[in-house]
């Protein structure tokens, strides 16, 4: 069930009253219940996948905590994380890889004039599991602290809510399970503002994804699937649509589970930060999907030696920390190239700070608003620009897409496509005009209504404000297009 549909709603509002009318020992039992039902929805045979990697993880921890030796420990550390690897590449990378020997086979039967290098790679019919990149992160996150000395989750169903509580199951944020197993041990009381709070981040998260994300795929899917006949604009206009896509489809998700989470006491990890306003492609990934990029950070760069052996060592680190990062992502060479693609910004931000540090002339060109202004532009422009090659299905359309983009293409004239109209003639300036509205009305309230410039429009009573959340529903509902578009970041 996607978060943006009926049957999610009918499952939380079932759920919430529940689970605060239960008592305190009976709720994690409940939530772990909701949890696997709403996975299984998907495709039942995978709850028991999920379960099985649960358990095995489980005891894994149990084992890591009762060993005192560090060969012992480093032994179940890494028959844990290499079993919950293989898992994961069996599901996401077997068919990747057997491409990859085909075409390397193929590529050899050429060259010898064969017929049968034309022959097609004998894919498997593998079904990727919902969510399984986000919960294998997180499992190899709890084996890793636990055998640097954190304390295990000994009781089984709170582990078990870890792994599979629904809010973040299918694509996060990667939770980190102390905070989240300190909050599961607590019976907290009902808390009004939270529960309110979490109203708010709900609403806001569907008109994110209904009113813009889903609006924009149209303007997307043809601008891509036609992108050897677009013109420039045109090609720009799919770019830029994509790059606003991604960002209200994955942080309407966030919002709607880290809302889902809050009206039963939870808080999720926020996952973005206004990423489209960096300076620099590291800034960037401190904005944009943040749980994912502190979980590279603690859990692959540092470990690998980050920075600390020197600029060379740190450059590889960071391209290899990016490349499995893009890899991650999905099994496709366009994620492989987009991930390396990054990793090569970063080296590239990472070795002008160093210059700019050490030289006062570039140290003080960053007071001057122009600077600032230039650095927001070309980081831009390298982000959207990466996003092509995370939309496109391969690398040929990626390609087709960046000549558009130059205007090397060659349009078919029997063929019109205007993106630009797509636009006009849709409900999107209406529902960017109304969210930028509110977004700025809220930012920036505290000029005229007040220092507490978040909460201003709290000062009405309790009812009014609900009145007012209905009615932002009720505007969904009017901007909602024909047909529902699953959540980008459910694939991976």
């Amino acid at each position: 069930m996607l978060f943006n549909s009926f049957s999610y709603l009918l499952l939380l509002s079932l759920v919430v009253p529940i689970y605060w009318l239960l008592p305190g020992r009976f709720r994690v039992a409940l939530l772990v219940a909701a949890s696997y039902v709403f996975y299984m929805s998907w495709k039942a045979g995978y709850g028991f996948l999920l379960l099985g990697l649960t358990l095995g993880n489980y005891v894994v921890g149990l084992c890591l905590a009762k060993f005192q030796t560090k060969a012992a420990k480093r032994l179940w550390l890494i028959g844990g994380i290499a079993v919950n690897l293989g898992i994961l590449a069996l599901f996401k990378y077997t068919n990747f890889i057997i491409d990859c020997l085909w075409s390397v086979r193929n590529f050899g039967d050429g060259l010898l004039h064969s017929s049968a290098g034309t022959a097609s790679a004998p894919l498997l019919p593998i079904i990727l599991p919902l969510g399984i990149s986000f919960f294998v992160f997180e499992f190899i996150h709890y084996l890793t602290d636990v055998y640097r000395g954190n304390a295990p989750i000994r009781d089984v169903l709170r582990f078990g809510l870890f792994s599979a509580f629904f809010p973040s199951q299918i694509a996060g944020p990667i939770k980190r399970f102390e905070d989240f197993d300190a909050q599961a041990r607590t019976h907290t009381k009902f808390d009004l503002e939270m529960f309110e709070q979490g109203l708010r981040l709900i609403v806001v998260g569907m008109f994110k994804k209904v009113a813009i994300g889903d609006n924009l795929a149209p303007l997307v899917n043809v601008g891509f699937a036609n992108a050897a006949v677009l013109s420039a604009g045109d090609a720009w206009l799919s770019v830029v649509a994509f790059s606003l896509q991604i960002y209200y489809d994955f942080s309407g998700y966030t919002d709607i589970g880290r809302g889902s989470a809050m009206l039963l006491g939870y808080r999720l990890p926020e996952n973005f930060n206004m990423p489209y306003i960096a300076k620099s492609a590291s800034e960037f990934w401190h904005r944009w999907h943040m749980s994912l990029s502190t979980w590279l950070r603690d859990y692959l760069y540092i470990p690998m030696g980050g920075s600390r052996a020197g600029k060379g060592f740190q450059m590889r680190n960071l391209l290899i920390t990016m490349l499995l990062g893009g890899l991650w992502h999905g099994a496709s060479w366009t994620y492989v190239l987009w991930g390396a693609f990054h990793g090569l910004g970063l080296i590239v931000a990472h070795s002008w700070q160093s210059i700019a540090e050490k030289v006062p002339i570039f140290k003080r060109a960053h007071l001057v608003p122009l600077w600032n202004v230039t650095s927001w532009g070309i980081t831009l422009l390298f982000v959207m620009t990466g996003w092509v090659m995370f939309r496109a299905k391969d690398i040929a359309e990626a390609g087709s897409m960046y000549q558009a983009l130059v205007g090397l293409n060659h349009p078919v004239a029997s063929v019109e496509v205007s993106i630009a109209n797509l636009l006009v003639n849709s409900v999107l300036p209406t529902s960017l005009l109304v969210y930028g509205v509110s977004f700025l009305a809220l930012r920036f309230g505290g000029i005229t209504f007040g220092a507490n410039s978040a909460r201003w429009w709290q000062t009405p009573p309790f009812a009014v404000r609900m009145v007012a959340l209905a009615a932002v529903c009720y505007l969904i509902l009017g901007l909602t297009p024909s047909q529902s578009v699953p959540f980008i970041y459910f694939q991976f």
